[in-house]
């Protein structure tokens, strides 16, 4: 029987979700577990994306365009896998997507970096890592 159900790492891109990747990929090995690369796209609110003129598809290829830069650098960083690796793309506050994801579920890890692509928005945002380490019941890893 597994302990984990699968090893989830989320990926913007960023070396600190690079580095989160590789303990995940690690984690995923030994715990015999696939990998899910979880990327959330920062959802801007709609007064903004109103006044850029973007609708709601553009925005889903805006989300999907940088999820697959991320998911790109994050496989080529870790090379030939040896486990399963699952890719999940959202959309919306990056800190509730990933709780949201994870649910309720005791049986999911979550593996991610302290600091993403933004430190600026962290500042002024919050901490997504202090914020999904609050709220989740899943095990989080927080790499540094």
């Amino acid at each position: 029987m597994k302990d984990f159900e699968e090893v989830v790492v989320a990926v913007d891109g960023s070396d600190a979700s690079i580095r989160a990747a590789r303990v995940a990929l690690r984690l995923a090995r030994d715990l015999d577990a696939p990998l899910v690369l979880l990327h959330v796209f920062p959802m801007m609110s709609d007064d903004i994306a109103g006044a850029l003129g973007l609708s709601e598809e553009e925005l889903l290829e805006i989300r999907d365009r940088s999820a697959r830069q991320a998911f790109s650098d994050v496989r080529k960083e870790l090379g030939e896998a040896e486990v399963e690796i699952r890719e999940e793309a959202r959309i919306g506050d990056v800190g509730e997507e990933i709780i949201d994801y994870l649910g309720d579920a005791p049986d999911r890890m979550l593996v991610m970096g302290r600091r993403g692509q933004n430190a600026m928005s962290a500042l002024l945002l919050g901490s997504v890592s202090d914020k999904v380490i609050r709220h989740s019941r899943s095990p989080v890893t927080v790499v540094g």
